[in-house]
C-alpha cells in the first residue's frame, strides 16, 4: 500500500524557501539622518513682591501713599511678549479700593492724571531702577478685565524689568483704621506670529 506524502513534502519545500538567508552586501551603505529640535515658546512673570502689598497715607501730611511692585517678564519667543494690567475679573467696585466689611463701603476710586483726594492709580517705570512715584506724578486708572491696559509690548525674545508704582491720596473724610483694598491681575502673554 502506498502512502501519499506529497503534501508534507510540498510544505517542507515552502519552509525551505522561506528559511533561505539573505546575503549581506559587503559594500558600505551610509545612512544620513537629520536631527531637529524645536524649542517651545515659554514666558515667565515674576516679582519679589508678595500677593498682598500695602501702604499707609496720612491726611495731615498730604494724604499720599505709594507702593512699588517690581516685575520681570521673560520669554524666548521670537515674536516677543506683552504684559497687561487690569482689575480682577468680577470686580464689583468699578476699580475702587473699598472696605469689604462695611454695609455701604467708603471707597478710594480709580483716577487718572494727578490724583485728587480719595483716588488711586498706577504708573510704570521701565528698567531695574525705580523712580519713585510722587503725589504730582501722572497716574492711570486700572481698567476692568474686559479691556486691560498694556504695560509692556516687546517684539523680540528677552527679559524686561519694570516697576508698577501705585499711588493713593486720601483726606479726612475716610475713616481711619480701615483697610481699603481690591485686586488687580497681571497677564504676561506671547505675541502671535505676524
Amino acid at each position: 500500500m502506498k502512502k501519499l506524502i506529497t503534501g508534507v513534502t510540498l510544505a517542507g519545500a515552502v519552509a525551505a524557501v522561506v528559511a533561505i538567508p539573505a546575503f549581506a552586501d559587503t559594500k558600505a551603505n551610509p545612512w544620513t539622518q537629520t536631527i531637529q529640535v524645536t524649542a517651545d515658546p515659554v514666558i515667565t512673570l515674576s516679582s519679589s513682591s508678595s500677593d498682598t502689598v500695602s501702604t499707609s497715607a496720612n491726611p495731615a501730611a498730604g494724604g499720599f501713599g505709594t507702593i512699588a511692585v517690581p516685575i520681570t517678564v521673560s520669554s524666548n519667543s521670537e515674536n516677543g511678549y506683552k504684559l497687561t494690567l487690569s482689575m480682577v475679573a468680577g470686580d464689583s467696585q468699578s476699580g475702587a479700593l473699598y472696605d469689604s466689611t462695611a454695609t455701604v463701603p467708603d471707597v478710594i476710586s480709580g483716577g487718572s492724571g494727578t490724583l485728587v483726594p480719595n483716588q488711586w492709580g498706577y504708573t510704570v517705570v521701565l528698567g531695574s531702577v525705580n523712580t519713585a512715584a510722587t503725589a504730582g506724578s501722572t497716574y492711570a486708572k486700572v481698567p476692568q478685565s474686559s479691556a486691560p491696559a498694556t504695560l509692556l509690548n516687546v517684539t523680540a525674545e528677552g527679559s524686561t524689568d519694570l516697576f508698577v508704582n501705585y499711588g493713593v491720596v486720601v483726606d479726612y473724610t475716610l475713616p481711619s483704621g480701615v483697610t481699603y483694598a481690591n485686586q488687580v491681575t497681571y497677564t504676561a502673554s506671547i505675541n502671535p506670529a505676524p
